[in-house]
């Protein structure tokens, strides 16, 4: 697990790379798919973790009011840059862990591939915190599948990358794909066998779903207040 300032560093510079191309619009297809899970009546969000802002953005634009947190000084202001003004996101930079959120008012909390970062057990007892009573707690991370039980699904990732490449060949810088090749050198992850038991224990009733592109999701809503 690497110290807070080297993860900060890594996505200062990735920032700084994605800041030279144009914003992304376009969720990927696990993206897409976690976001399928929030509920209609939602009408509050928090992005842990959000990086460039594409998914507030996408929360925004469904009418949700979206508070966002990036660890990342750099992300948040190429977040802030590529954010319409009549999108309702307020970015800030914090760790979720420690910063002073409201907790028990979001009627949905999302991160996507933050949980790796720190230790598992405290950042979902943190997010689930955070989620009103309720409200869906959506949580996507990185998975490894490095053994031959799940050849098949590293053989449609690489095809489902690929193709995703040829299609829009100019969809990631090569400077981009190095810096976050740098990043994860030495960070561990979940197998899709381990993101089963620890959710089933963390998150008893969570949906967990895999995806092609080496992600799993959890999906959990909070039992109302009674």
């Amino acid at each position: 697990m690497k110290a807070t300032h080297e993860i900060i560093a890594d996505f200062d510079a990735i920032a700084g790379a994605l800041a030279q191309r144009p914003a992304r619009r376009k969720l990927v297809p696990a993206e897409r798919a976690l976001l399928r899970h929030v509920p209609p009546a939602a009408r509050s969000a928090l992005d842990v973790g959000c990086g460039d802002g594409v998914v507030a953005r996408a929360l925004a634009r469904r009418g949700l009011r979206v508070r966002a947190v990036d660890i990342s000084p750099q992300m948040i202001a190429l977040a802030r840059a590529h954010t319409p003004p009549d999108l309702d996101v307020h970015y800030s930079v914090g760790d979720f862990m420690t910063e002073a959120l409201p907790a028990g008012t979001f009627d949905v909390v999302v991160t996507l591939n933050v949980v790796h970062h720190v230790l598992l057990s405290e950042a979902v007892a943190r997010l689930v915190e955070l989620t009103a009573p309720g409200g869906t707690l959506l949580i996507q991370d990185v998975v490894t599948r490095g053994v031959l039980r799940y050849l098949f699904a590293n053989v449609a990732g690489v095809i489902q990358n690929r193709l995703r490449l040829f299609l829009k060949p100019h969809s990631r810088s090569r400077a981009v794909a190095k810096l976050y090749e740098r990043h994860g050198r030495g960070e561990t992850y979940l197998t899709p066998a381990e993101a089963e038991d620890v959710y089933g224990r963390l998150l008893p009733g969570a949906r967990i779903r895999h995806h092609v592109d080496w992600r799993y999701s959890a999906v959990w809503v909070r039992p109302a207040a009674t």
